[in-house]
């Protein structure tokens, strides 16, 4: 008998063990994503090097009639998105591609040097403006105001993949991770198209992520930046 109760204690002492390096394992509601903003995507502590991409497809959008209408060029369009930031300057390139392989639209943003530039690639232009607080961000700033109400947790059914989720009023963001892990996917804000996480690392190329107009581009006034930074004017 006393062999049976000690082989039981010892079970129980297994499987309570066992449950407890399972809750350690796991992760708190927006646990993941915090640490992410405050680790490997905190250009304060060191540079953040951040590709994603967005597929916009348009047969999501029209109905089947409207959709068969569209050449393939204009059926669905990719967005890539780089994110570099290094010392205080917070670059953003954003590259869309349409169905045929075309880039349709290419520029850059980020304050350098007491300006702020908008340069577009396709078109050759360039536009600048004294730097204002808030005109460039970093990424992991931008999404301070999601926090203001707690995280819920949860798994996403179609891509397997566990997520945060953040609210702000009616607004709904996820952060996506790997199922158990904290391996970071991409995010989704609202309904808009999931953002997938193509390279993340804190090597930047400061030559070419801050690189200043070419010598060929044409100034050229950008009118939403022009009224992006009228409204930081009027909230200062």
């Amino acid at each position: 008998m006393k062999k049976f109760l000690f082989s039981l204690m010892a079970i129980c002492t297994l499987v309570l063990f066992n449950a407890a390096c399972a809750l350690a394992a796991g992760f708190g509601p927006g646990q993941r994503t915090i640490e992410l903003l405050g680790g490997a995507l905190n250009s304060d502590k060191h540079p953040v090097h951040l590709v994603v991409q967005q597929t916009i497809d348009m047969k999501e959008v029209l109905e089947p009639d409207a959709y068969a209408k569209l050449s393939d060029a204009q059926k669905v369009h990719y967005i890539r998105t780089e994110y570099n930031e290094m010392n205080g300057v917070n670059a953003e390139r954003s590259i869309t591609t349409d169905g045929e392989g075309k880039v349709v639209r290419d520029y850059c943003t980020f304050a350098k040097g007491g300006r702020w530039y908008f340069i577009d690639y396709v078109n050759k232009t360039y536009d600048d403006l004294p730097d204002l607080p808030g005109m460039s961000l970093p990424f992991a700033e931008t999404l301070v105001n999601w926090f203001n109400e707690r995280p819920q947790s949860g798994n996403d059914s179609l891509s397997g993949d566990d997520y945060d989720m953040m609210t702000q009023g009616e607004r709904v963001m996820y952060f996506y991770f790997a199922k158990g892990t904290a391996d970071w996917k991409g995010y989704e804000v609202n309904t808009l198209p999931r953002f997938n996480v193509v390279e993340v690392s804190n090597t930047v190329d400061a030559e070419s992520a801050f690189a200043l107009p070419p010598a060929d581009f044409t100034r050229q006034a950008n009118e939403q930046m022009r009224s992006y930074a009228a409204k930081l004017m009027q909230n200062r």
